[in-house]
């Protein structure tokens, strides 16, 4: 059976800052399911990045259910064996959407990176399914991940830790729970680091819907922070004292709320709501 948004050229990626409503007012899982087909849609819970993968998977099972989703189920892939399974492959290709639950995104690309597993996600993807990641699930969809650092405005080089991501978005580095826990720091540091990419905090209860145009809109009720370090100059960014605090000047911040659209390629916002 053809996923019912198979119609389209690429599907879309909604990357969720984390702690996003599921039960008063649902609309980040909402526009998902929509994105996946609504009322036909096929949901796949991937929760390999939680320590309680059945559980979680469980949990988001009976969520994506009560909302609507024509029909959800575990993908149980919480080892590298299982990344192979032809059952998880054949689960991946029937999904129309695909949810990657919270919990460490390093663990979640050392199961999935380079695996049939995220080869079969990719081609979804690109085949018109959406894809969806929530805290450390969308963190990890950066080619150049953040999977820790420190909270705060200082800036220096130890003050975040990156890695490498599943690479599903490739001019990005997502930072997650970003208000809340105070992580505009080390989003400067990590685009100071890597300046050919865009970095995007996303506060909690919010998320980006990112497409293959290179667009991205902001849904939810907090706001998507868009650091853009291309024309930015970094001064004492020291790899022999990584603890001393450095200076940035030129970065652009753009700030973000509901409704909001913003053109990666060109790095600029289309509308402002």
């Amino acid at each position: 059976m053809k996923s019912p948004r198979k119609n389209r050229p690429h599907g879309s990626i909604v990357a969720v800052g984390g702690g996003e409503e599921k039960f008063d007012k649902p609309d980040i899982l909402q526009r998902f399911v929509a994105e996946a087909g609504g009322a036909e849609a096929r949901v796949a819970i991937l929760p390999t990045a939680s320590a309680i993968p059945a559980e979680r998977a469980t949990f988001y099972q009976g969520v994506f259910t009560q909302i609507g989703a024509g029909e959800a189920f575990p993908l149980p892939i919480v080892t590298r064996d299982d990344a192979s399974l032809p059952a998880n492959l054949a689960a991946i290709e029937r999904a129309t959407g695909i949810f990657m639950t919270g919990g460490d995104q390093s663990r979640l690309v050392a199961i999935l990176a380079g695996s049939p597993a995220l080869a079969a996600i990719h081609e979804n993807l690109v085949g018109g399914g959406a894809l969806a990641g929530t805290s450390a699930g969308a963190s990890a969809f950066s080619a150049t991940m953040i999977t820790g650092g420190e909270g705060g405005l200082q800036l220096r080089r130890d003050g975040v830790d990156l890695a490498p991501g599943l690479g599903v978005i490739t001019r990005l580095i997502i930072d997650q729970h970003f208000s809340q826990r105070k992580r505009l720091g080390r989003l400067l540091t990590a685009v100071a680091l890597e300046p050919s990419k865009l970095g995007v905090g996303i506060d909690e209860d919010t998320a980006i819907v990112y497409y293959g145009s290179g667009e991205i809109e902001v849904i939810g009720s907090g706001q998507v922070f868009v650091v853009d370090g291309s024309r930015a100059v970094a001064q004492g960014l020291s790899e022999s004292d990584p603890s001393a605090a450095f200076s940035l000047s030129g970065a652009l911040l753009h700030v973000l709320t509901a409704g909001d659209r913003f053109d990666v390629e060109k790095r600029k916002p289309l509308s402002v709501s």
